[in-house]
């Protein structure tokens, strides 16, 4: 099970080393996901697509889950940044059927220039949704 700190707790153990690029589509690595994301040209076993696929809002959303968002400690050990949007944004599917409304953003590799990206996620599916070192909400 993955664990999820705090904006302020996150800060203070360490987990946030964003290294925001100056183009979030700049390898064809971000490019790609970018458009899995936005305007997918296949059918993915999952895949979750933003709502606005506008390359401004994108952008937004990566940099606001950066600034101000919590961290996940998934179950690899990798530290991904959440972001509560607090509407919907975007929808999940799964081998192209509809699963559910996203109404958060999951930022991945938010450590690596080269393929830092996000992505809508259900914030139900975020689970525990207290922080794992204060005890504070995280999404409510």
């Amino acid at each position: 099970m993955s664990s999820i700190y705090c904006h302020s707790c996150s800060v203070l153990l360490g987990l946030f080393r964003p290294e925001l690029p100056d183009s979030l589509t700049g390898t064809s690595y971000q490019l790609a996901k970018y458009i899995k994301h936005t305007a997918p040209t296949g059918t993915y076993p999952y895949n979750s697509i933003f709502e606005d696929t506008g390359f401004p809002q994108y952008m937004e959303y990566i940099v606001t889950a950066t600034v101000s968002g919590s961290a996940q400690l998934d179950d690899r050990g990798r530290v991904n940044l959440l972001y509560l949007a607090g509407r919907e944004i975007g929808l999940t599917y799964a081998h192209g059927e509809l699963l559910a409304p996203a109404d958060a953003i999951l930022v991945v590799f938010h450590d690596n220039q080269w393929k830092i990206h996000g992505f809508p996620v259900d914030s139900r599916d975020l689970v525990p949704s207290y922080c794992a070192n204060c005890g504070a909400p995280i999404f409510t």
